[in-house]
């Protein structure tokens, strides 16, 4: 089985702890680089384009620029010629009446409609022109892949050391309506077993596309079955911190999210369990760093299998070098699914994330979970 690195020449994914976990990938004849997100919660591929704006939110980036690609196809003129394919003789359409070419004039508002698509993140959104290039990642090269040139960028891209974001997520999570890169990896035959896995630690991390490094695990795999299209989404058994038992709570793995985020009421009561427990009022909170020894561990029983996160893994680092209070792994924040978690960055670093067509798998980092899509 032969594991490939999600970077290019066999370098770990660069890692910025605050704002997820990015690596290079490139687009275009000839190729074109850029540094993305790469993000199990949502399923869009888009770098930022030549023609962003407003341009203070986008001149720190890397630009796409679609017309120096000998391999890039609008999407509009793809589906324009499946029309005329579809059409077959031309002559046909110049005996349509003027009614029919009214219609047709529609029609050719509505293609121009479909040839953008926007999408909204837990921070910041981003509107994106949408078309096909050859994509190359970790040393895999997908021809006509759909991508998106981000035409619109809002305040919160406006520095990131990122100049995109590759999606990872579930089909139905796609807002272009188009297949993710990992299904065109799938389809055109590039991996050896239908998977990717993660691995991250606090400053590093990697991407395995088409098998597992066992060597970043220890134990049994855990394997959990999917109860979502879109999401890589689980049902635990339950969540605990000491008494507090959050039962009957679904958990979403994302890659692209720094913290575990829990809904607004599960997230007070957590934090209510912890003497002097502030909140911040950005659905972030702080604690004392001196009570970091004394507190219990956060445990998400999943298949009758309890994984640990240990304080020392979900408090962060102080507010700031000479503060008392340290920023609390866990925020609260309202999601359009009730009584969801999403397990970001503070969780996946303490399992190692494999993600299929059919499951979903976790093991300890050396500990291993499993995700299927077995919908």
């Amino acid at each position: 089985m032969a594991v490939v690195n999600a970077m290019s020449n066999g370098q770990s994914l660069t890692v910025c702890v605050y704002l997820g976990y990015y690596g290079d990938i490139s687009i275009g004849t000839p190729p074109q680089t850029f540094s993305v997100i790469f993000d199990t919660g949502s399923s869009d591929v888009w770098v930022v384009s030549a023609n962003c704006s407003p341009d203070p939110f986008c001149k720190h980036h890397r630009r796409f620029h679609r017309q120096a690609s000998s391999s890039y196809v609008d999407i509009d003129s793809d589906n324009n010629k499946d029309n005329r394919d579809e059409d077959g003789d031309e002559d046909e359409d110049k005996n349509e009446d003027e009614d029919d070419d009214e219609d047709d004039e529609d029609d050719d508002e509505g293609d121009k409609e479909e040839d953008t698509y926007e999408v909204q993140y837990g921070s910041g959104y981003v509107r994106a022109h949408v078309g096909r290039d050859t994509l190359q990642v970790a040393g895999l090269e997908l021809t006509d892949q759909v991508i998106g040139d981000a035409t619109v960028l809002s305040h919160e891209f406006m520095n990131t050391p990122f100049d995109g974001i590759f999606g990872l997520g579930l089909a139905d999570l796609s807002s272009s309506s188009h297949l993710p890169p990992f299904y065109a990896m799938m389809d055109l035959q590039l991996l050896d077993d239908p998977v990717f896995a993660i691995h991250t630690e606090m400053e590093r991390g990697e991407i395995d596309f088409g098998g597992v490094d066992r060597s970043r695990f220890q134990g049994d795999l855990i394997y959990a079955d999917l109860i979502h299209s879109g999401y890589w989404m689980i049902q635990t058994d339950n969540i605990a911190f000491g008494e507090a038992v959050f039962e009957d709570r679904k958990a979403i793995v994302d890659s692209g999210s720094t913290l575990i985020i829990a809904t607004p009421a599960d997230a007070e009561e957590f934090h209510a369990r912890i003497p002097g427990a502030q909140n911040n009022g950005d659905t972030t909170w702080s604690i004392p760093c001196q009570t970091v020894p004394l507190l219990e561990p956060l445990v998400f029983n999943i298949n009758n299998t309890p994984l640990i996160i240990r304080p020392e893994n979900y408090i962060l680092a102080p507010i700031t070098k000479s503060s008392v209070m340290c920023i609390s792994g866990i925020s609260g924040q309202p999601l359009d699914m009730s009584d969801t978690w999403i397990l970001g960055g503070v969780f996946m670093r303490q399992y190692y994330t494999v993600s299929t067509r059919f499951r979903w798998v976790m093991a300890q980092s050396s500990l291993f979970l499993f995700l299927s899509l077995g919908i």
